[in-house]
């Protein structure tokens, strides 16, 4: 089915799957809601009445009451927040106006680099991680709100400059500091959008090698990852996936798969 249809169907398919099927399948909740750029939620939303509810008319906010239905607590909030597509992104001037020509000797060389500086606000930076300190680190107890609403609202680049304001001020990585003061799903999920905005072709890999490894493959996260990263990222997460495992992809799935299986999804990885 995934090579059959578009990204955003198969993409509410699993969400579906993930929340009707017996028990919830959260992680894979987390990988597709806070992976997901604004556009990909906002088509998945969309089309997922269609998916979940083909026999009768469903609303856009479908998604919303069943993630509401099925999870609960901080975690069903963050999930929530995820699926309404409301992130800051940046506009393509700004983009435009943040890169700039390298220069040698005070002369231009034809390249060119991305002022990532220019893309954040860093005095907003330095208050979200001020924020986020007292949400966490500095009381008893952890400000769940303060956390979901500057994860799941501030886009990627200003998020990046928080969590650099962040290490200054506390001496921690973030990640560290969700892994002190959160627990659960809710603490799976702060994690992923962190290590999606760190490096997203890591966390894919460490994703893939987690389902590949051990007894029995998680076939539904290797399809699913193999197929929707195919014409995005799958070159970097092959590079990650081999710095990470010091062996390919390609030979993982080889080694670990069969038939015409095996074949298909050998072919979409490639070798190089």
């Amino acid at each position: 089915m995934a090579l059959f249809v578009p990204p955003a169907v198969y993409d509410a398919y699993c969400i579906k799957e993930a929340i009707y099927g017996p028990g919830t399948d959260e992680a894979s909740l987390i990988e597709i809601l806070m992976t997901r750029t604004n556009p990909q939620i906002n088509e998945l939303r969309k089309v997922y009445g269609d998916v979940a509810s083909p026999h009768r008319k469903a609303s856009d906010a479908l998604i919303e009451k069943d993630i509401e239905g099925d999870t609960s607590g901080d975690f069903k909030r963050l999930l929530v927040a995820a699926s309404q597509g409301d992130r800051y992104e940046i506009t393509r001037e700004q983009l435009e106006e943040a890169v700039e020509e390298i220069t040698v000797e005070g002369n231009g060389t034809g390249m060119y680099n991305v002022n990532y500086s220019k893309l954040a606000d860093m005095g907003q930076a330095k208050r979200d991680a001020e924020k986020l300190f007292k949400a966490g680190e500095d009381r008893w107890g952890t400000d769940e709100e303060e956390f979901i609403r500057i994860f799941s609202t501030r886009h990627y680049y200003q998020l990046r400059a928080t969590w650099n304001e962040y290490v200054k001020l506390t001496q921690r990585d973030i990640t560290n500091s969700v892994d002190r003061e959160t627990s659960g799903d809710f603490r799976s999920g702060l994690k992923a959008i962190a290590q999606n905005i760190k490096c997203r072709p890591k966390y894919f890999a460490e994703r893939l090698k987690k389902a590949i490894k051990g007894l029995g493959t998680d076939d539904k996260t290797l399809i699913r990852i193999v197929v929707s990263r195919a014409e995005i990222d799958m070159v970097q997460i092959k590079k990650e996936f081999l710095e990470m495992n010091k062996q390919t992809l390609w030979k993982w799935i080889q080694d670990d798969t069969s038939g015409d299986y095996r074949k298909l999804l050998c072919a979409i990885v490639g070798k190089n």
